[in-house]
This record gives C-alpha cells, sequence and structure tokens, in this order.
C-alpha cells in the first residue's frame, strides 16, 4: 500500500472532488506506462494505492501529489508484533511515533497511540525517545479503522494535477531554463506540446521530454525543426541590412511566430518560455516587449523573477541539469559579435517589413 497526501486540491472547494478524480486518474495513468494495473480510492483527505512500495517515487513525481508514504496495513493491535519482525535488524540512536487519526472513529486519540506505541518500543528494544530529531521515525495513520504504518515520507512535487488547466506550447531547448518553465507549467495543472530548433541536439531534447514525461500525465508531444535551415534566410537578410545585432531579437520572435502556429492547430491556450529578466541581452524588458508584440497569444514565463541559482537548483531536483552539461559547450552558429539590448519598435518594424519585401514574413 502507497499512502498519497495532497495539499492545495483540499482549497478548491465544491470542485475538489473533480481534482481529487483527476488526480487519481493521473496516478493510475502513470503507473499504467509502467504495465501497473493499480487501484486507488480515496478516503478521508487520503489515496490509498493499491501497489508495490517501489512505485511511491514514481507517484511522488505526479502533479498535485504533495507526499506520499510507503505503508503497511494492519489492524492497530497488530502493530506491536510488526515492528517486532521489522525492526529487529535496526538500532537507530533514537526515534519517535508519529500517530495521527484522520478521522475521529478511531478511540484511542493521536497522543495515546504514541505514547501505548512509543513505550511498546522502548521496552521491546530499549531505545531513546527523541521528538525533535529522531534517526528512525514511525508513522502511524488510522484511516477508517485500520492501521497504516509507515517509516518514511517522500515529498511529492505538489500543485494541481495535470490536465486540468488546459495545453500550451513550450519553446525547449537542452539548456537549464526552459525545461524548468516547463516542469513548472506542468505542477500547475498544464498540458504541455514542446518545440524544439534542434542546433544537432535532437536527442538531448528527447532525453529532456523524458524527464518532463515523469510529471505529465500524457506523453508530452516533441516537434523538432531544423535550427539552420529555418533561420538562414532571416540571417541572410539581417547581414545584407547590416542588422545582424538583431539576430537574437528576431531568432526569438521567428520563434514565438512559430510556436504560435503550432498552438493554433494544436487547440493550445498560449506560449511557454524560460525567460528570466535581465540574464541574457535578448531578455531585457524592451527586448521581451518587443518579441511579445508579434503574437496574439499569451506569453508565459514561470521564470521571469528567478535568478539562476534557484532555477539550476530546480533543474537539478527534476533531473534535467545533467542532460544540460552534456551540450553545455555548444554556441549558437549565428550569434553575432555584437547584440541589440535595447531595441526599438521603430526598429523591429523596419525589419519586418523588409522581410515582407522578401515573402519571409507575413503578419
Amino acid at each position: 500500500m502507497i499512502i498519497v497526501r495532497y495539499g492545495e486540491i483540499a482549497l478548491k472547494g465544491k470542485n475538489r472532488k473533480t481534482f481529487e478524480n483527476k488526480l487519481i486518474e493521473n496516478i493510475k495513468k502513470t503507473l499504467a506506462r509502467k504495465g501497473v494495473d493499480a487501484k486507488v480510492r480515496s478516503t478521508q483527505g487520503r489515496l490509498i494505492v493499491d501497489a508495490s512500495h517501489e512505485f511511491s517515487e514514481i507517484i511522488r513525481k505526479v502533479p498535485g501529489v504533495v507526499s506520499v508514504s510507503p505503508a503497511w496495513k494492519m489492524e492497530y493491535e497488530e502493530i506491536p508484533e510488526f515492528l517486532s519482525t521489522h525492526l529487529r535488524n535496526m538500532n537507530p540512536a533514537s526515534f519517535k511515533i508519529d500517530a495521527r487519526r484522520i478521522n475521529k472513529a478511531f478511540h484511542k486519540t493521536s497522543q495515546q497511540i504514541n505514547e501505548e506505541i512509543g513505550a511498546f518500543v522502548v521496552q521491546r528494544f530499549g531505545w531513546k525517545v527523541n521528538l525533535n530529531q529522531p534517526e528512525l521515525a514511525i508513522g502511524i495513520e488510522m484511516i477508517e479503522g485500520q492501521a497504516y504504518v509507515f517509516f518514511e515520507t517522500k515529498k511529492g512535487v505538489g500543485g494541481l494535477p495535470s490536465s486540468t488547466q488546459g495545453r500550451l506550447v513550450l519553446l525547449m531547448s537542452v539548456g537549464i531554463d526552459s525545461p524548468v518553465a516547463g516542469f513548472l507549467m506542468l505542477k500547475r495543472g498544464v498540458s504541455l506540446t514542446a518545440l524544439h530548433f534542434d542546433q544537432g541536439h535532437a536527442d538531448l531534447a528527447r532525453q529532456m521530454i523524458d524527464v518532463l514525461n515523469q510529471y505529465s500525465s500524457e506523453p508530452i508531444e516533441l516537434i523538432v525543426v531544423n535550427h539552420l535551415e529555418y533561420f538562414q534566410p532571416y540571417v541572410t537578410e539581417l547581414e545584407r541590412m547590416g542588422k545582424r545585432e538583431w539576430t537574437c531579437v528576431i531568432c526569438k520572435v521567428l520563434m514565438l511566430k512559430k510556436a504560435e502556429e503550432i498552438a493554433k492547430e494544436r487547440s493550445a491556450l498560449g506560449i511557454v518560455t524560460g525567460d528570466s529578466l535581465g540574464q541574457v541581452a535578448s531578455q531585457t524588458l524592451e527586448n521581451l516587449f518587443l518579441e511579445s508584440s508579434v503574437v496574439k497569444m499569451p506569453i508565459y514565463r514561470p521564470l521571469i523573477g528567478m535568478d539562476k541559482d534557484e532555477t539550476v537548483r530546480i533543474a537539478r531536483q527534476i533531473g534535467t541539469f545533467e542532460i544540460f552539461v552534456e551540450a553545455a559547450r555548444h554556441s549558437c552558429p549565428f550569434r553575432p559579435s555584437s547584440v541589440v539590448t535595447r531595441g526599438s519598435t521603430y526598429g523591429l518594424n523596419k525589419i519586418l517589413e523588409h522581410f515582407k519585401s522578401k515573402s519571409l514574413w507575413q503578419g
């Protein structure tokens, strides 16, 4: 058995059951991708998953899950015998009992359970009690009159269940930022379609998607566009205009236009990017304003106020940082020696008008 706890869903009022059912569905889908047909039931603000303990690591990555505990189900009276057997090869410096009655149906209070089972462990093993920083915490949750005993609680990603908030198109590189942006939107209940402009690392992009799929209730579609073929005509025209310093801004403009096109095809409601304010030249307020002006769809930037350390921490946490390291030495072949950091609307419009005259731009 695995105990699954959720948090934000409990605040949804009349919609709570809808979100709870979606979370159950997503857990089942996630386990089914691993070949597991698990039963999941809801009771007293908990989900009980009838699956082997090893699958708790998979379940904790499902958006909406706050924590999981691999547990053993038994009658309350069976706890001493179970602990005698299960703990006999352990010798922790200290322990504590952390008991909770999930409802008032059971006749003993949480404190009574703590004292009663704690006294048994002391008598049986002679271990020292430490309520603040124990080496071993023995969890007991009384649910519908049954005892669920566990020895670890794994933190989940929290947030809302996937596919409860519509679809967005993620502009995804193999860098640090955009996969993290995708993860943050997944944990807010969004479904993703990913768009990658390939510079020779499509295999790494697929690895990034494999990681993000651990946090998605449905496989994420990855659309790959050849970066060199797509951008070369525009860079050539910028050279002719003597406007090579605009390359990074124009590159982002074209990416957003392509993302908008795909969003319309996929009935998506917007675009997600890994932009972080001021982090690189194309991410100044002026340039972000210009880039946003060329598309009509909303652009979501979940990293906009984060610093690099925060983003790296999340990338390490979810497992995309190691993939980024494999591609870290790569640089864009189109990057100019100097770049526009505070582009103007007038300057952008002149370039787009030129592109239009060459049948390279519509809009």
